[in-house]
């Protein structure tokens, strides 16, 4: 194993060199586009050179840049997926007259229809909990019905609240 200081300039240039093309070829098979691939192998090198007086390369060098870079890759393809998500959560809140209605509203829409899909107990327990912020020895008392028939209820609304508002939790979670 060595270790391979990246304080100085000359040692960081000569890594660079020496690794670029090998890093590109890997870069552009995991990524399979070349532009990303560039991307991402700058990425690597730029945070290397700006991390060099805290990383500590013990070992093959090219394994520890191969290991970046597929980490980055993959960074870089989970926030360009919920980037595009989210842009196509926009784009089908436009209403059917061309109008863009407001995110909040859409997703309150959409909260309000997935409150209409729970059977009757069901939404009372969960609009009890999530909207009057009542605990659940509250509200068993308030409904006369057991606590554990209220978490049983608060599991089977959560479940279908999910299940109906799957399409927007990435946007309400981010």
């Amino acid at each position: 194993m060595r270790y391979i200081p990246m304080l100085d300039r000359r040692t960081f240039e000569n890594t660079f060199r020496e690794h670029h093309a090998a890093c590109l070829a890997f870069a552009v098979h995991y990524t399979g586009d070349a532009h990303e691939a560039e991307e991402v192998v700058q990425q690597v090198f730029l945070r290397l050179w700006e991390k060099r007086e805290t990383i500590d390369i013990a070992g093959a060098v090219r394994s520890y840049l191969f290991a970046a870079i597929r980490n980055t890759a993959i960074s870089n393809w989970r926030k360009e997926t919920v980037r595009q998500e989210k842009e196509q959560v926009a784009g089908d809140l436009h209403a059917a007259d061309g109008q863009v209605q407001s995110p909040a509203w859409e997703l309150e829409r959409m909260y309000q229809r997935a409150l209409e899909v729970l059977p009757d107990r069901c939404r009372e327990v969960f609009i009890l909990s999530r909207q009057q912020q009542l605990k659940y020895a509250e509200i068993a008392e308030v409904m006369d019905i057991s606590v554990k028939t209220v978490e049983n209820q608060m599991g089977k609304a959560l479940k279908i609240m999910h299940k109906e508002l799957k399409e927007y939790l990435h946007v309400l979670l981010f």
